[in-house]
């Protein structure tokens, strides 16, 4: 951690250590991730009483920015607003990037918190948040190759009909979908779009030259051989599970009928 950042750790801490309502502050974002450049803001996590929690989720008032409370230049405080029940949440039906936001969290303090019996402190509680959801390995393998297939489709309908809106929307599902099999793969969460290629990076088992297909795919699809050599490369790495019925008929449950079965988008698992 930069020094400055340490430094504006401390004055949020002692900012947050004199709100009674505050039961537990941790550090999160790039610098709980190891990601952080020296100009990069502080992520906090300020966890509430289920009081003050619900009161805020009344108000709309769930998060902030503060420059008041980092000592370098440029340097701000970015906030989230959770609670314990929230977290709980997160460690029964959390989605991916809801358990990844927990990852490398620091608990800068805690007090006053009715943990679970067998939870001895927070930082057991983050350790289960941050853990892959293994029973829903093989579902989410099977939504992800369905959109593979989909979207490698449209990107040949982008093409065709020369039409850069539906090519780029197409590219960008490709890849994410064919990123999240490899992390599902791996056993590793997804991190949201923002940190998704340098987590996608980290992985160990993927095809030879992954990357630089995904990047040659996505800075330009009106090559065929782009977003097929992408394609050709996932399908090819290992046998995936596939849906019962056809790919057809899993991409209308996810994607255009999962208003009517209330399931959350296949995007946001």
């Amino acid at each position: 951690m930069f020094e400055h950042h340490a430094a504006s750790v401390e004055v949020i801490k002692a900012h947050f250590e004199a709100d009674s309502d505050v039961l537990a502050l941790l550090l999160t974002g790039s610098i709980a991730h190891g990601f952080a450049k020296a100009d990069s803001d502080v992520d906090m996590l300020v966890v509430l009483s289920e009081d003050a929690y619900q009161a805020r989720l009344a108000s709309g008032d769930t998060t902030f920015v503060r420059h008041d409370l980092t000592t370098y230049e440029g340097g701000y405080v970015d906030g989230k607003y959770i609670s314990l029940s929230f977290m709980l949440s997160v460690a029964e039906k959390g989605s991916e990037p809801s358990r990844w936001a927990f990852e490398g969290a620091t608990v800068l303090f805690e007090r006053n918190l009715k943990l679970p019996d067998g939870v001895p402190d927070l930082s057991t509680l983050i350790k289960s948040l941050v853990q892959y959801p293994l029973a829903e390995k093989t579902q989410k393998i099977i939504q992800f190759r369905t959109q593979l297939e989909i979207w490698r489709w449209y990107c040949t309908e982008g093409r065709k009909k020369n039409n850069p809106y539906l090519l780029n929307v197409a590219v960008s599902k490709l890849v994410l979908f064919g990123g999240r099999l490899i992390l599902a793969h791996n056993e590793m969460l997804y991190p949201y779009h923002k940190w998704f290629v340098k987590v996608l990076e980290g992985a160990k088992e993927k095809p030879e030259g992954f990357m630089e297909m995904f990047d040659k795919a996505v800075r330009d699809p009106w090559k065929e051989e782009n977003t097929q050599g992408f394609y050709d490369m996932v399908v090819a790495f290992r046998e995936w599970e596939r849906p019962k019925f056809r790919f057809g008929a899993q991409f209308a449950e996810d994607s255009e009928l999962n208003w009517m079965y209330l399931k959350t988008p296949v995007d946001d698992l």
